[in-house]
């Protein structure tokens, strides 16, 4: 059964096995040692490391093997032999299939734990960093429920369209009746346009996604399309077929068409919107401006969270000078500079730009400029001594090596990282201690309950080398 996880069976014996048998599709006992990053669980067979999906530290799993590649064997778990006290019964009947949440079949206070131990973990690994406290996980006020952005893939079948999720390590779409991580509001979205679509077949719609975005300071949402329809008509008929669903503020397609010389470079065309192409969201005492080509925080409860706490970490505002780079729409800069900071936030998204100036004016903010730019570009422009204080939130990948030497010449006394992904967090922060700063505290957040991902909050400070004897 797809909501009960691996078959548990606390009577199975398992016999060792030689290194020579580890070949795709035989199966042999594991002990789960600890789980890494992606939420895997890692074991070793004969010293060859094995991961899985679905494992908890300290438990003995059979697991067949799938691939073997670059010295590590991908497993998966067919018995649970000795169960953690920690292992539950997911909510989603989709878990293992979906991919989405890794961490589901584990207590929540359990997964929190865990989240630290596979960050500090990783950044031992990869950063060779051993003497930093990682403070407890600030959890999510609500562990399910918390999603307020949703994209779905959108496939057709002869009875109708359908709302999907990819299948684990595929590209292949399957139906999914709800997802238990997003609002209740938003749930209940996601079902009516699950019936507005469910008859819906038109030659040349060609529907490819929908993203929902809810706001809970309006309590409403957007509704934004995504795909390659062949007329403006097929466009109007859609929008017809959803207009009638409630607390929708804006309907909007956007035609997404891949050059035929670069499949993986997308093409947006002007959309067509009815209705609003944005939503307002309450930002500690701001509203914020947040259009559907702009980036939303999908758990805005807890980014008020991070918000907070860097407000702490900063200390007395007034007239502190502020760099935020990969400002996005903003929140951050907007908030510190409604207290008296002095802001400069770079964004090389220029609607998400648009949506900050708008937000600027509607807050009466002075004291904040906005800029389009991209981050290496910018920090050629910036001299030594401009800033106090730089914030950095750069997606996944982290920063490249131009930027880490830029932010090595220019010495700002303070830095603070927000990451998204413990790998690049951990490469990163090794580079800008070889440049003279020092880590000085780490405060991970749960984003994304449910799911191995964690956003961190790094303070760094710069710290000169000291002369040499005699100098």
């Amino acid at each position: 059964m797809l909501n009960s996880g691996p078959n548990i069976n606390p009577h199975t014996t398992f016999f060792p096995c030689s290194s020579e048998m580890l070949s795709p599709g035989s199966s042999h006992p594991l002990h789960i040692e600890k789980l890494v990053a992606g939420g895997f669980g890692l074991g070793r067979i004969d010293g060859q490391v094995v991961l899985c999906a679905g494992g908890i530290p300290d438990e003995a799993v059979q697991v067949e093997i799938l691939s073997r590649r670059k010295g590590v064997s991908q497993g998966k778990i067919l018995q649970v032999q000795d169960p953690a006290e920690s292992r539950i019964v997911p909510l989603c009947p989709a878990v293992g299939r979906c991919g989405g949440c890794q961490l589901q079949h584990i207590q929540y206070e359990e997964q929190l734990s865990q989240k630290r131990l596979i960050l500090e973990d990783t950044l031992r690994r990869i950063g060779k960093i051993s003497n930093v406290l990682i403070s407890p996980v600030i959890p999510s006020p609500r562990p399910y429920g918390y999603r307020q952005v949703l994209r779905m893939g959108i496939g057709e079948r002869p009875e109708g369209l359908f709302l999907s999720f990819f299948e684990s390590g595929t590209q292949q779409l399957f139906p999914v009746d709800t997802c238990f991580l997003v609002d209740d509001m938003l749930r209940s979205m996601l079902d009516s346009v699950r019936s507005s679509l469910r008859s819906l077949v038109i030659e040349g719609l060609n529907l490819e996604s929908v993203e929902i975005r809810w706001s809970q300071l309006e309590e409403g949402g957007l509704l934004v399309f995504r795909g390659r329809a062949l007329t403006k008509e097929h466009v109007e008929h859609l929008m017809n077929a959803c207009s009638e669903i409630p607390n929708i503020k804006g309907l909007i397609y956007e035609r997404v068409v891949a050059p035929d010389h670069d499949s993986r470079r997308r093409m947006r065309y002007e959309p067509m919107v009815r209705g609003s192409d944005h939503v307002w969201e309450a930002f500690g005492g701001l509203h914020l401006k947040i259009g559907f080509r702009s980036f939303m925080q999908a758990n805005w409860n807890v980014f008020q969270l991070l918000g907070k706490m860097v407000e702490e970490w900063l200390g007395y505002l007034k007239g502190q000078r502020i760099l935020e780079l990969y400002a996005g729409t903003c929140p951050l800069g907007l908030s510190l500079a409604s207290q008296g900071a002095q802001v400069t936030c770079v964004e090389g998204n220029p609607f998400a730009i648009h949506d900050a100036r708008e937000s600027l004016r509607m807050n009466a903010i002075t004291g904040c400029r906005v800029r389009i730019s991209s981050v290496e570009s910018y920090l050629t422009t910036v001299k030594s001594g401009a800033y106090d204080v730089i914030l950095l939130d750069p997606p996944r990948a982290g920063l490249n090596p131009k930027i880490i030497d830029r932010l090595g010449i220019l010495q700002v006394p303070k830095l603070f990282y927000l990451s998204c992904d413990a790998p690049s967090l951990a490469r990163d922060i090794k580079s800008l201690c070889e440049k003279g700063y020092i880590v000085q505290r780490m405060q991970p957040f749960d984003m994304f309950p449910q799911t191995a991902h964690l956003e961190t909050l790094v303070e760094l400070t710069f710290s000169a080398p000291e002369p040499n004897a005699g100098d």
